[in-house]
């Protein structure tokens, strides 16, 4: 038998019906396997992309549009899928999204154009862009009552986080090396069907808020996101007239945007929130630390194989001490939150990302060099995953706890597009040089925007 389970956070707006055999570490595990698989695919697609450039005889542009189309569908749409959480309820978008990737993964693995296979990686991103929000809004949920667990529970989901980074590079590298990359979306097809499998009996059926879902708020912010992610991926075949067109496009869909949010009468994304200086500063972190981390990351895999030999699993095997740094320094990011607070948790992370990246240029001659490098970046990025998604749920306004997450996981992934787009043309010097400037922008942020204080909920 069902019974309703309250909620402090928007319990006038939504409710849940929750069997007792729903625990709360039963639905972390599950919130858990569905982000892991979904952020296994933003590393592991770069690992496959050689091997697609090479069935295809593709250009650098088709296959930047392979790797960007999954992230940047991520990166625009994670606001979308906040909302549809908030509106009809965290388990069926968590559900939707997982059925959405299944379907895309497989139009990519059969693909007999590399059109055809940005179609499948863009699909696969819409489904990501739902899993990611609903995931932190579930967690949020069944955790928010139990004292000092929520940063725990954060943690241990931001370790799947890194464990999917990990995973993504060995296994979509073994499944390439030993069979083809088109086995590599069927494995993650197969998989996002067993994760729904055991996510559907385990997980609290939240009912929506009452309120219409903004669809001008909504189109107006796709449209948005979608004219930066393109000026930054194709900045460089631009004319400067067209460039131009394209920045003046973008202040003026920020203008509409602002618009149609004061006049919603149930704003997607209210504008007191973005107001709120300690939610914007995080998010800004959250897009450009992640750009840091992520074009690093980009870097350093293709290094390995364009620089230094390495084959697409050897190359994704040689990330692991990345990995490893990162999915302890996740796990005992609840203990150091607790120690440092999370503003001095996401100063360290930040510092450690940049200061590796610094030097990271000067010792890719050889990987044995690169191995404790590499074990602090993944440390780094360890402590900004959970400190930036705690710091923007703490801030969010009742009722829009699924936003706030899409906001964090939207800004994510937007970081890592950018990322792809700007810094790994540059080679692999220029560009892991790019990432740690890009790294100190993100630590002035955090000093000069987050403070301690303020990293709790607003009053309404």
């Amino acid at each position: 038998m069902a019974a309703e389970t309250p909620s402090d956070a928007g319990a006038a707006a939504r409710a849940a019906v929750a069997p007792r055999r729903r625990s709360p570490g039963l639905v972390l595990a599950a919130t858990s396997l569905g982000t892991l698989l979904v952020i296994l695919l933003t590393s592991g697609l770069n690992i496959a992309s050689p091997a697609i450039r090479s069935t295809f005889g593709a250009g650098d542009t088709a296959i930047g549009w392979v790797l960007s189309g999954y992230t940047l569908a991520f990166a625009m749409l994670s606001l979308t899928g906040g909302a549809l959480t908030d509106r009809f309820g965290a388990r069926r978008i968590f559900l939707l999204g997982l059925a959405v990737f299944t379907v895309f993964s497989l139009v990519a693995a059969a693909a007999p154009t590399v059109s055809l296979v940005v179609v499948g990686t863009f699909g696969e991103g819409v489904g990501a862009a739902l899993v990611l929000p609903s995931a932190l809004a579930l967690i949020q949920f069944v955790y928010q009552d139990v004292p000092g667990r929520l940063s725990w529970a954060i943690g241990i989901w931001a370790g799947a986080n890194a464990l999917g980074a990990a995973l993504g590079p060995v296994l979509c590298g073994a499944l390439v090396s030993v069979s083809s990359w088109r086995a590599m979306f069927v494995a993650v097809a197969v998989l996002a069907v067993v994760f729904a499998l055991i996510g559907r009996p385990v997980l609290p059926l939240l009912r929506g808020g009452g309120a219409r879902l903004d669809l001008p708020g909504l189109l107006v912010m796709v449209v948005l996101l979608g004219l930066v992610a393109f000026l930054a991926h194709d900045w460089r075949e631009l004319s400067a007239g067209v460039l131009a067109g394209g920045v003046v496009a973008v202040a003026a869909a920020v203008l509409v945007f602002a618009r149609v949010e004061r006049r919603a009468p149930s704003p997607m994304l209210p504008l007191s929130q973005l107001r709120d200086v300690p939610f914007s500063a995080n998010a800004v972190v959250t897009v450009v630390g992640t750009a840091a981390f992520f074009g690093a990351l980009y870097i350093v895999s293709m290094g390995f194989q364009d620089r230094l030999g390495m084959s697409a699993f050897v190359a994704g095997v040689a990330l692991l001490p990345l990995a490893g740094g990162n999915i302890v320094s996740a796990l005992a990011a609840g203990r150091i939150i607790g120690r440092l607070g999370v503003r001095g948790a996401m100063i360290l992370g930040s510092v450690l990302v940049a200061g590796v990246l610094a030097v990271l240029p000067l010792l890719f001659d050889t990987y044995r060099a690169l191995v404790v490098p590499l074990v602090l970046l993944g440390a780094g990025w360890g402590l900004l995953v959970p400190t930036t998604s705690a710091a923007g749920l703490a801030r969010a306004r009742s009722g829009k706890e699924g936003v706030a997450s899409g906001v964090t996981a939207g800004g994510r992934e937007l970081g890592a597009a950018l990322a792809a787009a700007v810094l790994l043309p540059l080679g692999v010097r220029a560009g892991i040089w790019g990432a740690a400037a890009v790294g100190v922008v993100s630590l002035a942020v955090v000093l000069l925007g987050v403070r301690s204080r303020e990293l709790r909920r607003p009053s309404r």
